[in-house]
This record gives structure tokens, sequence and C-alpha cells, in this order.
């Protein structure tokens, strides 16, 4: 009889009509909207997760499945009466507790702010579940998964969402409980103010979501209060005094903030897709993305949970409208709420997961984060996958899983099974080629100039070199237009009026960068301002993931169980495979900027000579032998902003202007790639 340790994961192959047949297969990746869909206006939250296309998922089907699981892993480890201590075997928490039997209970955190018009302090409502025995002897850890979506928009891809408020819960959306609590973990769910059971204001990554959350960290530690529903005061007594906090996007997003205020007892930090600094998520380098500004997505929010009314959140909302039109990071809004600033104050470990193509939540948000950590010695991980907005429990699921359980028994268990001895960093090129780094970012800055070809055979339209030999130090002009983001990069042979391309010679091998990049031009625009797009490309043709659709990931029409459930909550998810397409090019990064912004003005003199620098966001990627790098400056694409759009001339002169590529092994590198 197969053991949990032996089988952490079975799949239910639907066969037949309503026939299921038990078998082990590997999973893989996450969706979300395409990138058109995410940039567009009303268009989908940071953590929403939308799945048009995948087939709907059969609740009947999932129980039958945790039937015929149960059924194969029940063993006399699942009968004998709870142990008083986790069990440990092989490195890892085993899951002994009975998840059935849980405890399921809800608090009430007193909050730090009065976000609410008046000075009635914010209540944030939680939902707790841990092992029966935390009642008795044993104390255990608590990761804590906070929320803005639970009510109306639900999390993951079955956009589960909790009941309302009224007494314990049945299911908890998610998987963490079902996996965790079975292994000596307590799950806490936290409704972020202003949602479902919490009172207070939504304030966009402020003190009502971020010094709030801090509470219910200081609870589970010993040091804060909390009642139950009832109005009883209650004790964390069957806590450890360490917690973690994981989530995606926004949910991801408060555990970053949290984590900067280097609250104690919060022991690691699972951003998964989130953001780092909210300025990163509405702004860059004085281009505003388009879709909500912070005042319109807390009013989408609060729309969707009918509470509280907007008038008792007037001061808040005066706040918010400054985000639409402050395009200065070091404003005091964007200040706040910049957790990049307080990376020094992080005693937390922090496990970074993201995909190089989300830009919903944009490179920057992991890569500055990264950064910041790096230069504070926090300990730390990072993983990285070609996908949009999505999550390593469905771009890579199988180890995700043992992953986590690792991470999480090594932060809050205090196990010592060496994962803090494994390489720093995981990257995925190509379809499933993953590489592991003991150092991460990997690249050297490596100069690139831009010139003309001076050979009338080369079909280049612009080049870019490791010197000045076989450069033609001209100007090149372009007229400023907002297209769609292909349109802007297609065809890079093709003479466009609307863009610039620069290529590399083809490489005679494999080159990687790995970090951000810097775009240098000495330029004239013959307007007051002009918004400015730069792209990293690879002009070669490859089978890619395609991030466009879905994410890069789509559902399967066959579901798979993760550690215990019930017929309430049954813990099965459906099974994913990457979405692939083979096109001649690959836009590898992006960066945008305005130029007044970028000149330190309110707007230009037109005409005047101006040097323009602005940064292509962080990523790992490899271009291979018989490929192209390609830089492509134009105006914004239409997925980012709709009010750049100036139509203004912008001349660029050559002489001077270059790049700066993270490349591996720098310079040398490049130039053997090249020759």
């Amino acid at each position: 009889m197969p053991t949990f340790t032996q089988m952490r994961r079975l799949v239910v192959v639907a066969v037949g009509a309503g026939a299921l047949a038990v078998a082990a297969i590997p999973g893989t990746g996450q969706a979300q909207p395409s990138d058109h869909e995410a940039g567009s206006p009303g268009g989908p939250l940071p953590a929403t997760d939308t799945f048009p296309d995948d087939p709907p998922f059969d609740q009947d089907a999932a129980r039958e499945a945790r039937d015929r699981l149960d059924d194969v892993l029940r063993s006399p480890l699942t009968t004998l009466a709870e142990p008083g201590d986790i069990v440990v075997d092989d490195g890892v928490t085993q899951p002994v507790f009975d998840y059935a039997g849980a405890v399921r209970e809800s608090v009430i955190i007193p909050g730090a702010v009065s976000s609410v018009d008046g000075d009635e302090i914010d209540e944030l409502y939680v939902d707790i579940i841990r092992p029966a025995a935390s009642d008795g002897d044993l104390r255990v850890p608590t990761i804590i998964v906070p929320s803005p979506y639970y009510h109306a928009n639900g999390r993951g891809r079955l956009a589960e969402r909790k009941t309302l408020p009224d007494g314990p819960l049945d299911h908890f959306p998610l998987y963490y409980d079902n996996y965790f609590v079975p292994r000596g973990y307590a799950v806490a769910l936290l409704d972020l103010a202003g949602i479902r059971g919490s009172t207070g204001c939504l304030d966009i990554g402020g003190p009502a979501e971020i010094d709030n959350t801090v509470k219910l960290v200081e609870w589970l530690n010993g040091s804060g209060t909390a009642y139950d529903t009832e109005g009883n005061e209650v004790e964390a007594s069957w806590s450890n005094g360490l917690s973690a906090m994981v989530g995606k996007s926004w949910d991801g997003t408060v555990a970053n903030g949290v984590a900067a205020t280097g609250v104690e007892g919060l022991a690691t930090i699972v951003p998964i897709t989130a953001i780092s600094s909210w300025y990163h998520w509405y702004w860059h380098n004085g281009v505003h993305f388009q879709g909500h500004t912070a005042l319109s997505l807390a009013t989408s929010i609060q729309n969707a949970n009918q509470l509280p009314p907007f008038s008792e959140c007037t001061n808040v909302r005066d706040e918010l409208a400054l985000g639409q039109v402050t395009r200065d990071p070091n404003h005091e809004f964007w200040v706040k709420r910049d957790y990049i600033r307080n990376a020094d104050q992080v005693k937390a470990s922090v496990f970074v997961v993201h995909g190089t193509q989300d830009y919903n939540v944009k490179p920057i948000n992991y890569g500055e984060w990264w950064d910041a950590l790096a230069e504070n010695d926090v300990p730390r991980k990072i993983w990285l996958a070609p996908v949009a907005h999505e999550k390593g429990f469905d771009f890579r699921r199988d180890e995700w899983m043992v992953t986590i359980h690792r991470w999480f028994d090594y932060w809050l268990h205090n196990i010592d099974n060496g994962i803090m001895d494994e390489p720093i960093a995981d990257v995925e090129y190509d379809l499933g080629r993953w590489e592991s780094y003991d150092e991460w970012p990997g690249g050297t800055h490596t100069l690139l100039r831009l010139g003309q070809p001076n050979d009338a055979n080369d079909p280049r339209q612009g080049v870019l070199s490791l010197d000045r030999r076989n450069l033609s130090p001209r100007t090149q002009t372009f007229t400023e237009a907002r297209r769609a983001l292909n349109t802007q990069v297609q065809n890079g042979f093709a003479d466009d009026d609307h863009r610039l391309v620069f290529m590399t010679d083809e490489l005679t091998e494999p080159v990687r960068i790995s970090g951000s990049a810097l775009v240098s031009l000495r330029a004239a625009i013959d307007g007051a301002d002009a918004g400015l797009a730069a792209y990293l490309v690879d002009y070669g043709t490859a089978e890619r993931t395609n991030w466009t659709a879905s994410g890069g990931i789509r559902n399967l029409d066959t579901i798979s169980c993760f550690g215990a459930g019930t017929d309430a909550d049954t813990g099965c998810y459906p099974d994913v495979e990457r979405n692939t397409r083979t096109l001649p090019f690959e836009v590898v990064a992006r960066g945008w900027a305005s130029a007044s912004y970028l000149a330190g003005q309110d707007s230009l003199r037109p005409g005047s000579g101006q040097r323009l620098e602005w940064d292509i966001m962080t990523d790992d990627y490899t271009f291979e032998a018989g490929h192209r790098i390609g830089i492509v400056v134009a105006g914004v694409d239409t997925g980012i902003q709709a009010r750049f759009n100036f139509g203004n001339d912008v001349e660029v002169n050559l002489t001077g202007s270059h790049v700066h590529l993270p490349v591996v092994g720098g310079p040398g590198a490049l130039r053997r790639a090249m020759n």
C-alpha cells in the first residue's frame, strides 16, 4: 500500500461516461488573460485569474477523485491517534494530522489604523484551520494568505471564494490547507480592510493593508490581540510564534509590504508575481500604464464587495486620486507604497516566483526587489519562467509542491533539509529546460553601439555592435505612433517610419542575458513630449511559450488532488499544460518612458537635443545560435498607454547612442558569438 511519502500526488483521468482511473503523471503551468486584455481599461485586476477558454471544472468528479485517492492512499498512519508532535521522515514533515477533524475557527484582529472617516479602528476578519492536536500540546506555525479577492473575484484557477462570514469555513480556497494542515501547520486566510468580513477602506498598498496585517503576525507571535466572533478575547496559544505569508500578485504584494516592516515572527514570505512598489504597477519613467488608477481599482473591489459605502472612505479615496496624476516616484503617496525602500528592514527570508513575460505585475517589480534584498543579505531564492501572470503551482507543479514544502519546513519547523544549500535561482529557457544558478542575476553590463551598416548588401536597417568599425555614424528618425506590440517589432528588416530597429550579426553560439538593460539616446523631438518604448527582441524562429494565450497555460480535463480533503473541500484541481507557438521573433523585455520625464522637465523645447536614458526591465533569456539580438525603439504600444500618442518626429543621433545589455560573460562572450 503506498504511503503519503511515496505518492505525493495522483491525477484522476476522465474515462468514458464518468468512469475514473487513477494514474501518476507530471503537471505544468497556470493561466492569465492575454497581453492585450491585461492592459485594457477596466480589465483584469492585479491578481485575478480568468480563463474563458478553459473547460468547466466538474465538482462531482473532484469529489469522486478525492474518494478514490483517499482509498488508494489509506494506510495505518491515517487510523492511528494523532501524535503530539510533527513527524519528520526523509527530511520533510509527514501528513499525520486529520484534515477532516481539524479545528476551523474565525477571529477578529483589531487593526493598526482607522481607514474609515472618523476614528474607528479597522477590524480584520481571519479564517483559520489547524490540526486538532494543537488544542493540546502541539504548537504549529501559520501560513497566512491575505487577499482582497475572497468574496467577489475568487482565488486560483477555479476562482475559489469564501462563503459569507457566518461561522467557520467548510471550504478554504486554494490548496495550502489541504496539503499543509495534515503536516502540522495552521493556515490563516485574511480578508483585507474593506473586504468581506473586515471593516475599513481599501487603500491600495497603504497602512490599511500593510500595518493592519502586521497585527495578525503579532497575534500569532504572542504580542497581539484578537477576539472570537462573539467578542471574547482569544490567544493563539496553539502557535509556535512563527508565520509565513504567501500569495499571488496582490496577495503576495501584501507579503512584501509586511516583510518590509520588519515585524517579529514573520519567518518567510513567498511573493508570487507580486508588486514590490505600487508605483511600478501604475507608472514607468513617467508613462502611466493603461487600465486602472489607484482610485478606480479600489472602487471596483469595493463595488464587488458592497462594503463599506464610499461615503465612509472619503479621506482614503481623496488620497488615492493622487495616484492618477502623480508621476513622481518620490511623492509621499508612492513612497509609503514602495516596499523596496525598506528592504533593509526585512527579517524574513524571501522566495520570489515570477513570470518573465508578466506585464501585468511587470518584471521591474521582482528585479528591483531582488536587488534590494541582495544588498541587504536577505536569505532568498527565485524561480523565473517565460509565462505571464502565473504561479509556480501551475507552471512547474510537481517541483513546486516539493520545494514549497521543504521551504516551509526549513523556515517554520526548523528542519535542516539542505534547501538553503541549493542553488539560489531556477530559470526556465526553451520549453521545460530549467537551469540552476548559485548567483543571480549573472549578467555583466556590456555596451553596444547603435549605427547603420556600411555594407550595402547588409539587410539590416540598424546595427548593434561592440565597436564603431563598419558603422556609419548617422542620424535616424521615426514618427512616434501608438501601435500593437507585434506591429512594433515584427519584420525587423523591413522599412518602417514608426520605429528604429538595430540588430547584431547572426550569433554563432548562444548568448545569455541576465538582469536589466539600459538604453541611452542622443535625440531631438519636434514637440513638447513623446512616449518612447525600447524592446529587447530575439529575431529567430523557435517554438516558445505562447504567453499571450491565457498567460501561457491551459486547463486540461483531468484532475489532480493534493494533500487531504473532504466533500466540501476536495483539494483537487485541473491539470494544465503549456500553450506554445512558433514565430520568427520574441519580445524578450520592454521598457517605456516619457521624454519630458527623462529630461526632468514638464515639457520639452521642440527640436532641442536631449540625452534620454531609460531601462528595459529585468529578464533572463538565452538567444540561440543563428538568431540575432535586436533593439527596437518606437512609440509606446497599445497595451500600455492611450494618452501618449503625440505623433512627433524623434531624430536619434547614432553617434553617442548605445545600449547596455546584461550579457553573461560580458563583452568577451558576446564578441565570440558575433565573430
